[in-house]
Order: C-alpha cells, then sequence, then structure tokens
C-alpha cells in the first residue's frame, strides 16, 4: 500500500479518522494524502456575503480567508505528527464533496462518520454511504466511539459464502489484523433453511483457503442482514466489521449495496467495505 486518502473538515471524528490512518501508515510506510474540501457556497450567497462583507471587504477576500484558515489547520496535522508523510491539500471545487473526493487515486480511503444522525459538515453517514458505494479502493469508516489507537482485537467478516473474497484479502492487506480474532459470520435470514453444519464447514474451508489462523466460525439468525451483522458485532463487542459490497451496480444478492451503507450508517465501530462486482 502506497497512499492513503483521508478527507477532512476538522471536526472531532475527522481528526479520529487522521490518527487511524497514521497508525495504518506507519505499519504500512504509506503515505498519507489529507484533503481539505471547500464548495464554494453559491446557494447561500447572500447570507453568505453579509456574514463576512462588514470586517473582510468581499466575498471573495472572505473565501480567500476560509481558504487559508485551513490551509493553516492542514499544516497543524503535520506538526502533530511529525515523521509521518503526510501531504495536504486543500480544494476549492463546485463538485459534489463525494464526486471529487473518489477522483483521487488512492489504495485506502479513511473517513470519520457521524453515522445515521450525523448532521455536521461533510462527514454526514450520507456521504460516507455514497463514498462506500462509489469508492474504486477499500474504504474504511471509522466512527465516534473509537477512543484508543487502531488496534483491533475482534474482527467480524460478514461473509455469504459466494466466490467474492477479495475484500477479505484486502483487509488483511491493508489493515493491522493478523493478530486478531477473526470471526466468521453468516446471517441466516430463512428460519434454518440452510444446512446449518454445511454452512459452517464453508465458512471453515474459506478460511483455510486463505491462510486464516485465530477464527471462528457462527451462523446468526436474523430478521435482515444488517441487523443481524450489527447484532453479532455488539454481542461479541468486537472492534471492527469488515465485508463488501456490490456498490453502484449492485444486483438482488445478499450484500447489495444498501445492506453495506445500513451497515456504515448504524455501525458504533469501525467498518470496512470493498466494492466487488
Amino acid at each position: 500500500m502506497k497512499k492513503i486518502l483521508v478527507p477532512t473538515d476538522f471536526s472531532e471524528i475527522a481528526n479520529k479518522a487522521v490518527a487511524v490512518a497514521v497508525d495504518i501508515a506507519k505499519k504500512s510506510d504509506a503515505a498519507i494524502e489529507l484533503i481539505n474540501i471547500n464548495m464554494f457556497p453559491a446557494n447561500d450567497i447572500g447570507t453568505y456575503y453579509s456574514i463576512y462583507s462588514a470586517s473582510m471587504g468581499s466575498i471573495d477576500d472572505a473565501w480567500e480567508g476560509i481558504l487559508e484558515d485551513a490551509k493553516h489547520k492542514m499544516d497543524g496535522y503535520i506538526d502533530l505528527y511529525p515523521g509521518v508523510n503526510i501531504k495536504p491539500f486543500v480544494l476549492e471545487t463546485e463538485k459534489d464533496f463525494v464526486k471529487e473526493l473518489i477522483e483521487h487515486y488512492a489504495d485506502l480511503i479513511v473517513m470519520g462518520s457521524h453515522g445515521a444522525d450525523g448532521l455536521k459538515e461533510l462527514l454526514r453517514g450520507s456521504n460516507s454511504e455514497e463514498v462506500v458505494r462509489l469508492a474504486s479502493c477499500p474504504v474504511l469508516v471509522v466512527k465516534e466511539n473509537l477512543t484508543n489507537d487502531f488496534a483491533p482485537k475482534k474482527v467480524v467478516f460478514a461473509v455469504d459464502l459466494s466466490k467474492h473474497h477479495d475484500f477479505i484479502k484486502q483487509a488483511l492487506y491493508n489493515l493491522p489484523i493478523n493478530d486478531a480474532e477473526k470471526h466468521f459470520i453468516y446471517i441466516d435470514t430463512d428460519m434454518k433453511a440452510i444446512n446449518y453444519a454445511e454452512t459452517k464447514k464453508k465458512m471453515q474451508g474459506l478460511a483455510v483457503e486463505l491462510h486464516i489462523n485465530n477464527s471462528f466460525f457462527e451462523i446468526h439468525e436474523a430478521v435482515k442482514v444488517e441487523i443481524g451483522i450489527l447484532e453479532y458485532a455488539q454481542q461479541i463487542n468486537a472492534d471492527l466489521i469488515v465485508m463488501y459490497t456490490h456498490g453502484r451496480t449492485g444486483i438482488n444478492h445478499f450484500f447489495r449495496g444498501s445492506i453495506a451503507e445500513n451497515v456504515v450508517n448504524h455501525s458504533k465501530v469501525p467498518v470496512f467495505t470493498f466494492v466487488e462486482n
């Protein structure tokens, strides 16, 4: 892994995402591209001008002041994490935040999310959902409940036993989880219509195929897949959820895009996703 992309709006959750990216970068010797995206508020130009015109002369002066302030805050990240290769970018755009973000190539995107109730700045839940759906690289969504360094001890791998295994490989490659307990979970929404013994055997075979040790295998009953994943993660006190999604071209499948997005939006722990089509 060479490049980790981290969007920031300088909020507390964004700062946590930066800290997680730094933990990962130190272990993988990756560079961090820190991006602050500023969308010129054309729709609110009257209000914007009335706020800043008296003290700064014009709307253009106000806008330049905001950009300069952002650059100063970005430099603060570099000072906070000496020895880490952090490249700050302050961008101004008329594009949508998500579209601007995903146009930047990266091996991994790490972003904070305020979740289902988040209305703060750019890192509200709806934006993280869209990044998960559209990004061509893995995405790690960090949550507000994270209090310590990013070193997961219990990881949930949500599987449907299809041929989609790259998301597991991506997680093992990008994240510091080699020493963690790895819990393979299959969600049964069909009232035991599946063969439980055979399903667990297939999960065990997947772990062997991917050379994964320290693993556990469980089938969890739930009315919806996303509810089952979240319930199981809470039940074992997991530190991380790993899953795949079909993204924007999702079909009517176990992990169509909406399921991954719902998990990302409602999870209390970080969620790692990868789009497989």
